[in-house]
Formats: C-alpha cells, sequence, structure tokens
C-alpha cells in the first residue's frame, strides 16, 4: 500500500496547478464519468436505495476519478496522483475495525451492515462551541452516557480569558481542549474514555501540540483530519497523519458530497463523497468516516424540506462505503433548529432513523449553524441513540423504513426551523437531566413517532 511518505513526497513534487483550474475541472470530470457509468438519480426516488447496481456504479467512478484526477494539495497548488492498482491496493488495506480507549473504557469501533440489526457504536458530542466554565461539565455530562465510546473535542474564543488568536495561543488552545476533555472524561469515571481532538486551527504546530499521553492526546484517543470539499488536502493535516499514525492514534474524516458546488448535481456529488472518504484513508488514514450528500447551503434555510432525492443519493453513498470497501461510517446530521426546542428532536428523529438503516454508527447532533453553549445537549444524543436502537429492534428494511420515513417527511415539512437556546436553559448539568419543558417537548415528539409507527421498548 502507497505510504504517507510517498504521498507526503508527491504533495511536493506533482504538476503545478491553479485552484480555479482544479475547481473547474471537477465539474468537467465529475459529468464524464457519471455520463460513462450512466449515473442517474430518479424522478421519483425512494428515500432509500434498493438497487445494487447504482452502488457498484457509484463505486467504480470514485474509483475513476481519483485514478484519472488524483487529489489537489492547497497548501502548495500541486496535484497529488495516484494510479488505479495504487487505489484498489488502498483500499483492500482499510481496517473494518479499530480499538479504541483503555482498561474498562476500551472499545472495538467496527463497519456496520447496511440494515444491521445488531450492534452500534455511540460517538454523542462534542463538535461544537463551548465557553471555558461549561466545557468540563459538559464533557462529564457526555461521559456518562453509557452507550458512549469516544467524545470529540470542541472548539472556542477564548482560554484563560484571552482571545485565541495567533499560533501561539492556537497551540495552547489545542492543549487546553485536551486538557479539558480528560478532565471530563475522569469527572464522570470513565478515566480510559477515548477522547478526539477537534482542531483549533490546521497548522502542524498546533495539529501536534495536544500529543501529550499524560495530559493530552494518548496513543488510544484521535484526531479529526479532514479532507476538503471539492477534494482536497493540506500538508499540514499530512503532516500531523504521519506523526499521530507513528504515535499510534485514530483518525476521523469525512466524505460529504455538495451537490450544486464544483461537482454539479446529486450525480456528482454521490461520486465526491465517495471520492472524498477513498483519499481521507489513502493521504490521512482515517479509519472512521462520516458519509453522505447535502445540497450547498442548506444550514441557512428557514423551514424544514425532505429531499428524497438527497436522502436516496446519500444512502447509495453508504452502500458503497459498506460493500466495496471497509471503513467505519458515523451519521448524526446538523440540524436547522436549536437545542430546547421540539423542531430539533423532529430533525434528529428523521436522522436517527437513516443511522441503521444505511449502516452508519451514532454521532454528534447539533445545530448546524452552532452558536457558543447553545449547540447540543445529551438529549438529542440519547434521543438519537433510541431510535436507532428501536429501528434495529424491529428488524426494519430499507422498503419498511422507506414507508415510515414518507410519514415522518410529511410531519416535518415545512416546520419553521427554530433558533433553541442556551443549554443551561433547557438541561441541567449538574442532575444530567433535561428541564421539565424539554423532557415534555421530547416525549410530545416520542408520543408522534409511536402513531407512526416506531415502536419503543
Amino acid at each position: 500500500m502507497i505510504s504517507l511518505l510517498e504521498v507526503a513526497e508527491r504533495s511536493q513534487k506533482g504538476p503545478k496547478m491553479a485552484e480555479d483550474a482544479w475547481n473547474m475541472g471537477i465539474f468537467k470530470k465529475m459529468n464524464e464519468i457519471a455520463a460513462r457509468y450512466d449515473i442517474r438519480v430518479p424522478d421519483d426516488c425512494p428515500f432509500f436505495n434498493e438497487d445494487d447496481e447504482i452502488v457498484d456504479k457509484v463505486y467504480q467512478a470514485a474509483v475513476d476519478y481519483l485514478a484519472e484526477r488524483g487529489v489537489y494539495c492547497i497548501s502548495n497548488g500541486r496535484v497529488i496522483n495516484f494510479t488505479r492498482a495504487e487505489v484498489l491496493e488502498a483500499l483492500k488495506e482499510s481496517p473494518a475495525e479499530v480499538i479504541i480507549g483503555e482498561g474498562r473504557d476500551r472499545r472495538t469501533m467496527r463497519q456496520r451492515r447496511i440494515e444491521e440489526h445488531e450492534g452500534l457504536n455511540h460517538v454523542p458530542a462534542l463538535h461544537a462551541p463551548y465557553s471555558e466554565e461549561l466545557a468540563p461539565l459538559a464533557v462529564r455530562n457526555y461521559a456518562e452516557i453509557a452507550t458512549a465510546d469516544y467524545l470529540e473535542g470542541f472548539n472556542f474564543t477564548h482560554v484563560d480569558g484571552r482571545e485565541v488568536l495567533g499560533m501561539p495561543l492556537e497551540a495552547y488552545a489545542a492543549r487546553r481542549e485536551l486538557a479539558w476533555l480528560r478532565e471530563g472524561v475522569r469527572k464522570a469515571g470513565r478515566q480510559g474514555m477515548a477522547v478526539a481532538f477537534y482542531p483549533i486551527n490546521t497548522r502542524a504546530a498546533v495539529l501536534l501540540a495536544p500529543m501529550d499521553p499524560d495530559y493530552g492526546l494518548r496513543r488510544t484517543d484521535g484526531i479529526l483530519l479532514i479532507v476538503l470539499p471539492d477534494i482536497k488536502v493540506e500538508t499540514d493535516m499530512l503532516t500531523a497523519a504521519i506523526v499521530y499514525g507513528d504515535y499510534g492514534c485514530f483518525t476521523i474524516g469525512a466524505g460529504t458530497g455538495r451537490a450544486g458546488g464544483f461537482c454539479g448535481g446529486l450525480e456528482g456529488a454521490m461520486i465526491e463523497s465517495v471520492v472524498c472518504g477513498m483519499a481521507g484513508w489513502i493521504c490521512y488514514r482515517n479509519v472512521i468516516n462520516g458519509a453522505g450528500v447535502r445540497p450547498v447551503g442548506p444550514r441557512i434555510a428557514t423551514r424544514l424540506h425532505v429531499n428524497p432525492q438527497a436522502n436516496w443519493a446519500s444512502s447509495v453513498v453508504c452502500q458503497v462505503f459498506n460493500t466495496k470497501y471497509h471503513t467505519i461510517l458515523y451519521s448524526g446530521g446538523y440540524s436547522l433548529s436549536g437545542p430546547g426546542t421540539e423542531t430539533a428532536l423532529v430533525e434528529r428523529a428523521l436522522f436517527s432513523v437513516e443511522i441503521p438503516i444505511n449502516g452508519c454508527n451514532v454521532s454528534y447532533p447539533r445545530k448546524a449553524q452552532a452558536r457558543i453553549n447553545a449547540a447540543q445537549t445529551p438529549v438529542e444524543a440519547e434521543f438519537a441513540w433510541e431510535i436507532a436502537q428501536t429501528v434495529m429492534r424491529m428488524k426494519m428494511t430499507r422498503s419498511q423504513a422507506n414507508t415510515l420515513y414518507r410519514k415522518m417527511a410529511e410531519w416535518a415539512e415545512g416546520r419553521e426551523a427554530e433558533q433553541g437556546m442556551d443549554v443551561r436553559e433547557c438541561y441541567d448539568w449538574v442532575n444530567h437531566r433535561p428541564l421539565p419543558d424539554y423532557r415534555e417537548k421530547y416525549l410530545r415528539i416520542k408520543d408522534d413517532l409511536f402513531r407512526m409507527g416506531l415502536q419503543f421498548s
């Protein structure tokens, strides 16, 4: 398999290309490959794909794209090229599971199957902004969720009363983030629980700053190293991938295709999502990945709109990842609405039915346009887990999920997005429970779902 050192060398010696030329070339190449494999999104499609042929087409198209065009190093304007044989060999080496954490908090994160009815990993938080005073308490509350396997870090604007500005403060803030994470899981009685570094900044010095087995990242912890939209990588993240790979950390990526961007429509977005996932493994050794398709700019919408074609396209992408090679998928979805609102729970319900049907694990649910201390609470995380477990216990198939999802889509369609509130206004962070008003909203939404066919235990 191609080594990260070889990838690094190619990032310095590959052909030069202007970023505009790369961007415009994406659209041309995606259209060409989509036509080559006759990849089309049906006008009248279900929410979950049941056609194995389209899955194979998207997989082959993604391999072709990566072998024929490579990835773009945004740091120096060079293209990193791969042969088809290198791509296929690398995909054969990708792992189906990874061991994280220590002692009694050691966990196995694993790849799931489409419609699988057993096993489910849970990453309930954070991936959101918190203030200094709330961060350790928030971490403790999420670590107290019994099903949690690991926690992701968070971002913030001030540390020790100073604005996080410039590399020295960014490096210090990175270390403080990990110290807060470690403190939070310790207070929850889960000292060995794995945590993952949410980068404060993507400069190599900042990415590497929290490497510290005593107070920062241990060898059983992780770090997010994301392939950027439009299939772009950075030398700083590649540096971190090499160092952390040698150190022993697991790495987390994402493969979201953006319909309406340079890749074109949903056809190109499906290919882009798979290419980003593959590139994340080859360039950063990402063993855990997000996947799916979304339109450009959905986070600023003011009303809920359920798009069957986008859901179908996301299910195709997940089926590629889960049937064509090994990777560990997570899914949670960014909601338009904030915590403490009924609409946020409605959105969470929609995302959570998709998770087991598409062969994903449950990940951090939060508001897309996150405000500090106003992005998520344990309620949404536990609700997502409860729904996903119910779908699995019912042994729901894609066909059955399509029927349920259609009802849910009609129930959700057109609802006004709600801003949400400071999480301290809807959740008791000392006693680990929702405040009464939010609990009542949760129970009302759960009753609605029960009437639609979700058989909660």
